[in-house]
């Protein structure tokens, strides 16, 4: 049976394609197959999360015709779009004055916000620019679930979560999260577990340029590994 699978970040310089389809036997699990990958495309695929179909899957997972794989190395750092919710993946500047009309309602007399930029020096080295690269589609429905959360453990909140990709300089925001409520305590809440939670579990990867050079952004693993 066919299947599609997809590199992403590291893995996609490494083997030199972001797509390739494979033919693996009926009864094969994602293990099987990143084994395959690893012999076929000379990668090491140790510590990678997986997920199939764009959900976090685990290494024992079977495999069906059609699927597709993405290998997903740590990430730097689904559920159905919620009419109170916005995610979205952009190149395009990030900017509160555009959050400000999503979020304020006359029934919600709070809005916590959340800005991260690029920072320069980093660990005491001058940061050129930093490049981030998303899985989209998966990084969409990773946002869209971490609102549904939020909203479980803090009720009516209305959220905006916006990521940037591509090359940012020092002082550009990379991520914007915004949260309204009727109470100031629940927006700030939830604004924190947004933050903290994304940052595990978001695919999105940094590729750091600074005065010694480019290099990976060691990242986090919140789901199984091969």
């Amino acid at each position: 049976m066919l299947v599609h699978v997809v590199f992403l970040a590291r893995l996609k310089r490494e083997a030199g394609l972001e797509t390739v389809s494979l033919e693996i036997a009926q009864g094969s699990t994602v293990r099987d197959l990143a084994a395959l990958v690893e012999q076929s495309h000379g990668l090491s695929l140790r510590g990678c999360m997986v997920a199939v179909n764009e959900t976090y899957a685990r290494p024992e997972h079977l495999l069906s015709a059609g699927d597709e794989v993405a290998f997903l190395p740590p990430v730097a750092g689904g559920a159905e779009p919620e009419e109170e919710t916005r995610c979205e993946i952009r190149t395009s500047p990030l900017l509160l004055a555009e959050a400000e009309p999503f979020l304020i309602r006359p029934h919600h007399g709070a809005q916590a916000y959340f800005v991260g930029t690029v920072r320069s020096p980093n660990r005491g080295k001058v940061v050129e620019f930093i490049e981030y690269e998303a899985y989209a589609p998966m990084a969409v429905r990773v946002m869209e679930d971490a609102a549904s959360k939020a909203r479980e453990r803090h009720g009516e909140v209305r959220v905006l979560i916006q990521h940037r990709t591509g090359r940012l300089l020092p002082g550009e925001a990379s991520i914007l999260i915004g949260v309204a409520s009727a109470h100031r305590r629940a927006a700030l809440e939830a604004c924190e577990f947004l933050i903290e939670h994304l940052k595990v579990h978001l695919p999105v990867w940094k590729y750091e340029a600074d005065e010694n050079g480019s290099h990976w952004v060691d990242g986090q693993s919140g789901h199984p590994t091969l």
